[in-house]
């Protein structure tokens, strides 16, 4: 977080610089660089002034001490300000509200809204973690906005700028969870389907020690495993772990309605598409009923009629009565041979 960019003169190294120059030419040198040549805009509060100190003092420990470490002293923030206070002509009239002006930067930065991002896995199952530089506890890759900034823009330049993995494809803008310390509002966007194999790497000094998967399972996520004494490292994560879970588990129960739905449709379309089978119409059943009652009458009437004719045709033709007899007796056969016909 900053306001406006530093001086474009080159960092020192030790091949440039040589010796160790003297505390107060690095004060000199960091008030032009930040202070005295920033923007107008950036003089217009004392907030936006302390935002310059803030990166002037990020420069001091990552150039000259880490060039130096032996030469030069190591300073918090509250006492490297009083040190530009006291040595930068624009801010040494301000020398003896320094403390006044630093508490009051402090309560504006907490106000300022916070964005990054919740890194799962493509199964869901692990959560990227990051420890701030000098940190034992665990925390989420996120950062204050900067003025003008959208929150997911923030999100993805914080997280590309402290594990190296760049979100901006996969962010959803409507997918996160949001929550309020102090007065401080934390908006984390939930970002799913980030290699395992990812190689992190952070790309600031001194401000991340150590990014690390996390089995999401076994992270705190109510307020009894906040309170126990291993989980006590994951105390700035718990508090979304929880609400992490329960937005998964809807999430997973959502997809899974929204599954059976589809195929209920699809269903619904096949039957829809398939030819109907109605049964046969009560009119076509009489019909049908109709036929078989006659056939079976004429087949009744068969074995008459052939005997009748069998012995007009003998009477005529001068059968013998034994003949007779035995067209008589091949009736049946004839009888049967008929039905066969009938039904095919």
């Amino acid at each position: 977080m900053g306001g406006g960019e530093p001086s474009t003169a080159p960092p020192p190294t030790a091949e440039t610089e040589g010796t160790a120059p003297k505390m107060a030419e690095v004060l000199d040198d960091l008030a032009m660089r930040f202070v005295v040549n920033c923007p107008a805009e950036e003089q217009e509060s004392f907030e936006r002034l302390l935002f310059q100190v803030e990166a002037a003092f990020w420069f001091y420990e990552d150039q000259y001490r880490e060039i130096w470490p032996d030469s030069f002293p190591s300073l918090t923030l509250l006492t490297f300000a009083q040190q530009m206070f006291k040595s930068c002509p624009m801010l040494k009239p301000f020398e003896k509200r320094t403390k006044e002006i630093f508490d009051a930067f402090m309560t504006y930065k907490q106000q300022i809204p916070t964005c990054g991002a919740m890194l799962l896995n493509a199964s869901c199952t692990k959560l990227l973690l990051v420890k701030g530089w000098k940190a034992q506890c665990w925390g989420f890759p996120k950062g204050k906005i900067d003025k003008g900034e959208e929150k997911a823009e923030c999100a993805a330049r914080e997280v590309l700028e402290e594990v190296g993995y760049d979100i901006t494809a996969q962010i959803d803008p409507s997918a996160y969870l949001e929550s309020k310390w102090r007065e401080q509002t934390i908006r984390l966007y939930i970002v799913a389907g980030v290699p395992d194999n990812f190689a992190f790497a952070t790309r600031t000094k001194k401000e991340i020690s150590e990014i690390s998967w996390h089995k999401l399972k076994e992270l705190p996520g109510t307020k009894d495993e906040q309170q126990a004494k291993e989980h006590g490292k994951f105390w700035m994560v718990a508090p979304f772990v929880g609400r992490l879970k329960r937005y998964l588990s809807n999430l997973e129960k959502q997809k899974k309605k929204l599954k059976g739905q589809r195929l209920a449709e699809q269903q619904q379309k096949q039957q829809a598409a398939a030819p109907s089978q109605e049964p046969p119409s009560s009119a076509a059943a009489a019909a049908t009923a109709a036929g078989g009652g006659g056939a079976l009458a004429m087949l009744a009437a068969v074995p008459l009629m052939l005997q009748g004719a069998i012995s007009l045709s003998a009477s005529m033709r001068g059968f013998s009565p034994r003949a007779l007899d035995e067209a008589i007796e091949l009736a049946p056969l004839w009888l049967l041979c008929s039905l066969v016909a009938l039904t095919v």
